[in-house]
């Protein structure tokens, strides 16, 4: 009784680490940015921007203004970070 016993726990212990494998083998799914029809004007990328943030930046294309939402990992609070003036951000000096 005492081989099939250790036997049992050496296959147990295989699968363990069989599973353990399997899962820090595997990488995570990349978040890529969308484009669609020109009648949209919509871009949209998500992203990681902190170890505990993730960001959704939506972008406006007619209006070129770019729109910033994050939420917390682990939560589904979303938040709006504010938005930024594209055409003013990007102007060019004429001097």
């Amino acid at each position: 009784m005492r081989k099939t016993t250790c036997l049992a726990a050496l296959i147990c212990l295989n699968l363990i680490l069989l599973t353990a494998l399997v899962f820090a083998g595997t990488t995570p799914r990349v978040a890529a940015a969308q484009s669609g029809d020109a009648s949209d004007n919509y871009l949209v990328v998500a992203g990681e921007i902190q170890e505990h943030f993730d960001a959704l930046y939506v972008l406006d294309v007619r209006e070129r203004m770019l729109h910033t939402f994050y939420f917390r990992k682990g939560t589904r609070d979303l938040d709006y970070g504010g938005y930024r003036h594209l055409e003013q951000d990007f102007r060019h000096n004429k001097e």
